[in-house]
């Protein structure tokens, strides 16, 4: 199996993101601006479109809190394929949430 696509500082950078973003999602607290929000959205859009398996596992992992694990039994692939296609897809998230922005 190859590596993730995504550095260490790049998916640390990602996490910050998921974590407002769960916030939001858990408690209705929005560190973010209307604009941020609307960018976001439109990441997310964007990534269920184009890669929308490692959308699934990303907004299951970190926004409804499911296992790798549970992921994994249900698809019938290991936990490390569940754990590398989350990492691409945070790989993903963050190419258009950079290629958006600017």
């Amino acid at each position: 199996m190859s590596k993730a696509l995504i550095t260490d500082e790049e998916y640390r950078r990602f996490e910050d993101i998921i974590f407002k973003v769960w916030r939001i999602y858990e408690f209705g607290e929005n560190e973010f601006t209307q604009t941020e929000m609307e960018h976001i959205n439109k990441v997310f859009g964007q990534l269920n479109t184009e890669h929308h398996r490692e959308h699934k596992i990303i907004v299951r992992h970190h926004l409804k809190r499911v296992y790798y694990t549970t992921m994994a039994r249900e698809q019938g692939v290991s936990e490390g394929y569940i754990r590398k296609l989350a990492k691409n897809g945070a790989y993903y998230f963050l190419q258009i949430y950079n290629h958006q922005k600017s």
